[in-house]
């Protein structure tokens, strides 16, 4: 008997590693366990106010400094990939606690980088001002644009000026901050002192949050922001794309002042992008697969029954679930636009391996090392950053979504409201001009945009249509109107 973390793994009859479980109750394990989230007895905030981390042998919360940036920009990705896909209104009350917070415990407006979120804390606090690898009242940029893109994204989902105007008041910090970088410097330093503006760790290349923070923003109308975008894009194309100088996002992680560490988040996030704006890259269609490919061989880990697991990065050297179901979610999305199958046996076998992380409790474990990532439970690693993955992969191959029952898996704009019932599906979005992919149980009779129907087409163009594949059931949509109504029946 072959165990990863106390499931018993399970083989086709090819002898390739096939899920414990689907990715929907994957999903939906890891989601309630935040619906029901432990809280400290000391203060009664839920642990993901307060910690990265926890134990499942016993319960209870790891002492280790919290990531309050990156996890809370994290869960609002989750958001807006798991209520559309759910219906279930709870977590946008859940990330506006989290938001909220991050905003409350910014760093002061007369620091040099004031008005700003911190990346780190220290744990069991829920007061945010920096610890251990960043230091104290030391922050990084990248999560500021991080966290600032979440608060874009929580505006288009609820309208609420407020997140607006914390995001461009991080947007501004930044185009002041920016500098000319080079092979050593990117345009914003990894760690800086908050209060006196000193760089700690010149070298990021994770600059793919201030870019998609800008995007936003300009999309929204503030045109000041073009050329620090087009600035800081142009500086991902010409370095990391080219030297494979891929380092800089987790904040826990020692310095590194000689830039030797590599890790596979920037470089997949990167390739994530391009997907999602090929028109930004020339070479797209080489760069997409030679992100995928370099991960695989610098971070990946020996077959296991065909499924590749992703080790994070080379200071921290842990096969981890949610880093595989990112270069999963990857291989997905490259193998749905290019056609290349062999990607998408990738990306199965290594969902598939991350689908033994979680368990029949809810708790998600970080990794399969021992003596601590089989029990260890990380609020980005195990949810926040593992969740979207498998929703953005079942989006990619629909195949692999719940067939008894009715999801939107993918949607280009953020959808503020979504009501499933028998046969009837409602839902509204931030933008008129979107597109969404859902999986039915029934076959639409009637798709309306602002109570106009759309006609059926066989395949969508650049027309507001609608499409049907009987054969997995799944409805493309593409509108220039908010509301959206599918009926099941005339």
């Amino acid at each position: 008997m072959i165990l990863i973390n106390n499931h018993e793994i399970v083989l086709d009859d090819q002898g390739r590693l096939e899920p414990w479980t689907s990715y929907d109750r994957v999903v939906w394990l890891a989601m309630n366990f935040i619906k029901h989230c432990p809280r400290d007895p000391r203060n009664d905030l839920p642990w993901y106010l307060q910690y990265s981390c926890f134990w499942t042998d016993p319960l209870r919360p790891t002492i280790w400094p919290d990531n309050p940036a990156g996890k809370i920009a994290w869960a609002t990705t989750t958001l807006l990939k798991y209520y559309p896909y759910s219906g279930d209104r709870t977590f946008v009350d859940i990330v506006r606690t989290m938001l909220d917070r991050l905003i409350a415990y910014q760093t002061p407006e007369h620091f040099a980088w004031g008005g700003v979120p911190y990346a780190s804390a220290h744990p069991g606090t829920s007061i945010y001002f920096g610890a251990r690898a960043d230091g104290e009242y030391v922050t990084e940029p990248d999560k500021i644009a991080q966290a600032a893109r979440a608060y874009v994204d929580f505006y288009e989902l609820t309208e609420e000026t407020r997140y607006l105007d914390a995001a461009r008041r991080c947007a501004d910090v930044l185009v002041v901050k920016m500098r000319a970088g080079d092979a050593e410097h990117s345009p914003w330093a990894f760690r800086v002192d908050a209060r006196a503006g000193r760089v700690i760790e010149e070298y990021t290349a994770d600059i793919i949050q201030a870019v998609r923070l800008f995007d936003a923003l300009i999309r929204l109308g503030d045109a000041k922001y073009v050329a620090v975008r087009d600035a800081a894009w142009d500086w991902i194309l010409k370095y990391p794309m080219q030297n494979g100088v891929w380092k800089g996002y987790f904040e826990d992680i020692r310095l590194d002042l000689e830039n030797a560490n590599r890790d596979q988040l920037s470089p997949l996030e990167t390739a994530r992008y391009i997907l999602q704006n090929p028109d930004r890259d020339p070479n797209w269609r080489d760069d997409v697969p030679r992100l995928i490919e370099w991960v695989r061989e610098n971070l990946g880990a020996s077959p296991f029954y065909a499924a590749v697991p992703i080790h994070e990065q080379k200071f921290c050297w842990h096969v981890m679930g949610s880093h595989t179901a990112r270069y999963a979610s990857l291989c997905a999305l490259w193998a749905e636009l290019s056609g290349d199958a062999s990607y998408r046996e990738r990306a199965l076998r290594s969902f598939n391996w991350a689908t033994y992380m979680a368990s029949d409790d809810g708790t998600v474990t970080v990794g399969i090392d021992r003596p601590d990532y089989y029990n260890q439970c990380w609020f980005t690693d195990g949810y926040f950053d593992f969740v979207p993955h498998f929703i953005d992969g079942m989006a990619a191959m629909p195949e692999t979504a719940p067939r008894d029952s009715d999801h939107l898996l993918r949607a280009s704009s953020v959808v503020q409201r979504i009501e499933y019932a028998p046969l009837n599906i409602r839902y509204r979005t931030f933008d008129a001009d979107a597109r969404e992919v859902l999986r039915l149980t029934f076959k639409p009779a009637r798709v309306l945009a602002d109570g106009a129907a759309l006609r059926e087409v066989a395949e969508l163009r650049d027309e507001p249509a609608w499409s049907f594949d009987a054969a997995l059931n799944v409805l493309r949509v593409q509108h220039n109107a908010r509301k959206i109504e599918i009926h099941g029946k005339d």
